[in-house]
Parts: C-alpha cells; structure tokens; sequence
C-alpha cells in the first residue's frame, strides 16, 4: 500500500471504531466509494456549467469522508479544490476535477486492495 494515497493505519482505526467488525467495515468503504461516485458527478456537472459554487459542497464531502478512510491524497485534492472554490475562483476546473477523479480511482484500488488482503 502506498501511504502517500491511503494512510496504511486507516483501515485498521476503521476496524477499532467498529470492535473489529470487518463485515462493517466493508459496508462503510462501499458507502465511501459510492457516495464518492456521486460527488465526483456533482463536481463534474459544477465545472462543466462553469460554476464553482457547485463545487464548494462536493469537494468539501469527498475531503472529509476520504480523510475518514485514509485517502490522504485524495483529500488534499479535495481540500485545495474546495478552498478555491469557495474564494469564487478554480482555475482550470474540469482540469482540477479530473486530478481529484484519478485520485479517487488510485485510492478506490488501494481501498479494495486492503479489503481484500484482510478477507484472505
């Protein structure tokens, strides 16, 4: 696991939190990555219109569940897109949310990866 996508003491800080219950776990790493899906679209559909207060909202939810599953990279995409965005200005948004989506997709493998070495 590459610590720079997916801080390698999360998974087992999820597995603390929840008194070991992998079966949990899972569950939440599936909410994660489907409601991640659902904020890179609203992302997309915020840069596509030009409209980076759309994107204030999103970026914020991805910083924070991504921090919550250790997807340190990822987060720190998310948090600098969010804080431009609120100042009203992004650069290159679909660029910027082009950036966060191959993030997501490094730290969704890293995530089924982990989940998978733990059921073996």
């Amino acid at each position: 696991m590459d610590p720079a996508i997916l801080d390698p003491d999360a998974f087992d800080h999820l597995l603390e939190i929840t008194g070991g219950e992998l079966e949990f776990v899972e569950e939440l790493i599936d909410t994660y990555l489907e409601d991640a899906v659902a904020q890179l679209g609203a992302m997309r559909t915020g840069a596509a219109a030009a409209d980076v207060g759309a994107i204030v909202r999103p970026a914020h939810s991805l910083k924070s569940s991504s921090a919550n599953v250790g997807a340190k990279a990822l987060e720190a995409l998310c948090r600098s897109l969010e804080a431009d965005a609120t100042s009203g200005t992004v650069e290159d948004a679909s660029g910027r949310v082009a950036e966060v989506a191959a993030a997501f997709e490094r730290a969704r493998a890293a995530l089924v990866a982990e989940r998978e070495a733990r059921q073996a």
